[in-house]
Formats: C-alpha cells, sequence, structure tokens
C-alpha cells in the first residue's frame, strides 16, 4: 500500500507515511471475496487498511492514525474509509470518520488498536459486510489469510489497486522476538498474533491495519514488519482476542 501525500497535509501525513507495502506473494481478491476489508484514508490519501466490525464501527492499527512514537490520534476529521469495493479508486462508498478511541492496554504503540466510529452507517450488502470477532487465539501452524492493497514492487508509488488475499501461519510469539530487549518485552505481551510466510509472501507497512482472519473471524490486525517485506521474518498483528473484551465495551 502507498501514501500519496497531499501539500496540505506534509506535516500531517509525514508521520503517518510509514505505511508504504504490500501483500507480498497475493492473489487478486473478487468482488464479495472479503466484504469486510476496508481502507483507511487521511487527507485523501490511502494509508491502510481497516477492518469492518459494525454497521458504524471499523477497527485499525493505531499507528495508522497517529503520529509515529505519539498515542494521540489526529483529528477524526482528516480520516475515511472506503468499503465494498476490491478496486481502491472506483467504485464502493466513501465516509468519513467521526471519531477515534485508542485502547490504552497496548504494550507498545506499534501493537496498538484504535476503534473508528463513522459518521453514518456502513451501507451492508453482498459486497458489505461486518466481521465477527475472535475470543480465541488460533493454534499454533493454523493457517491464517490476510489481505491489503499493498504495493506489490519497492518502485510503484500508489497502492496497489486490486485488494490483494494471501496466506500466513500462526507462529509462536517468540519466533516475532528480536534481539533488542525493548523487542523481547513485546512479544511477551499478549497483545502479539505472530504471524509467519515463505519468502516473498506476507505483508508490507501499507498493509497494517489490514485483517488476519481464521475460520471466518478477526483473529488480528496487521501491526508491524519485522525486517524487509517478502523476507523471512514474520509479522506482528494486533490479537483480537486481547481485545476482544475492550471493543464489546466501546460497541455498547
Amino acid at each position: 500500500m502507498k501514501l500519496t501525500l497531499t501539500i496540505g497535509l506534509i506535516l500531517v501525513a509525514g508521520a503517518l507515511a510509514q505505511p508504504q507495502g504490500r501483500i507480498a506473494g497475493g492473489e487478486d481478491a473478487v468482488p464479495g471475496q472479503l466484504p469486510y476489508q476496508a481502507a483507511l484514508s487521511v487527507g485523501g490519501s490511502y494509508n491502510c487498511g481497516a477492518v469492518i466490525i459494525g454497521q458504524r464501527y471499523a477497527l485499525t492499527a493505531l499507528t495508522c492514525v497517529c503520529s509515529d512514537g505519539k498515542d494521540t490520534p489526529w483529528p477524526a476529521v482528516l480520516f475515511a474509509v472506503t468499503v465494498g469495493s476490491v478496486d481502491l479508486y472506483t467504485g464502493g462508498k466513501q465516509i468519513r470518520v467521526e471519531e477515534i478511541t485508542i485502547n490504552p492496554n497496548y504494550s507498545s504503540l506499534k501493537t496498538g488498536i484504535a476503534l473508528l466510529r463513522l459518521q453514518e452507517d456502513i451501507p451492508f450488502g453482498e459486497n458489505v459486510a461486518a466481521i465477527p470477532l475472535s475470543q480465541d487465539i488460533p493454534p499454533l501452524g493454523a493457517k491464517v489469510e490476510v489481505s491489503g492493497w499493498g504495493r506489490t514492487t519497492a518502485s510503484e508509488v500508489n497502492m496497489h489497486r486490486t485488494l490483494q488475499i494471501g496466506e500466513a501461519e500462526v507462529m509462536a510469539p517468540r519466533e516475532c522476538a528480536l534481539a533488542e530487549k525493548e523487542e523481547l518485552a513485546v512479544v511477551e505481551n499478549d497483545q502479539v498474533l505472530c504471524l509467519g510466510h515463505g519468502r516473498r509472501q506476507g505483508i508490507c507497512s501499507g498493509d497494517i491495519g489490514g485483517p488476519a482472519v481464521y475460520q471466518g473471524h478477526l483473529v488480528g490486525l496487521g501491526a508491524q514488519v519485522l525486517g524487509e517485506c517478502g523476507g523471512i521474518l514474520p509479522e506482528r498483528f494486533v490479537s483480537i482476542a486481547a481485545n476482544y473484551d475492550w471493543i464489546q465495551q466501546q460497541l455498547q
């Protein structure tokens, strides 16, 4: 996925420009295949994925709505979600974000979660629907579906036009640990769902905030790419099970 900056939002989007990547080794999705998938834009430029979880709600990653190193979101008026189309630039419906709520129970800024309340109801239909949330972590070795509009080549300026879908595998949390002590602390927290993949596969940072789905339920949100896109290292996803109670409280 890419972020095309507009001049008027260069200061705001500078910190949000990190999301720029791809579902490496993915395949084109067809209309209606992933009705819960949404695209998140800031200032009219797409920068992340999002997931529909209710008539007026979507989820995304904390880093998609905040400056680097900050835990306070930018004004909601800057953001919008687009639903109902696998083509990023045509079709579907764009809805403005009314309010952004951050779950304060995160182990690091890169594994935080944001709830988006929209200004109007999402028009549910054949190609648009909410996805149920999982209360459980999928078992080790389980095959999980991931998706997003990430760039498919490093030279691409724009996000990939057609929604991509790929596969990842649940790994032990320790597999998502890096050498630094502060990184080791991150994966010891239940917030992290570690998903591995083959070489030249997996998400890139532009797919942050997008869904990981197991047996028809949302189990994770793309959070952090370790190493280079399409490399051998796994990626960190935010665990939905770890945030399930908080999300339900916000929806009441």
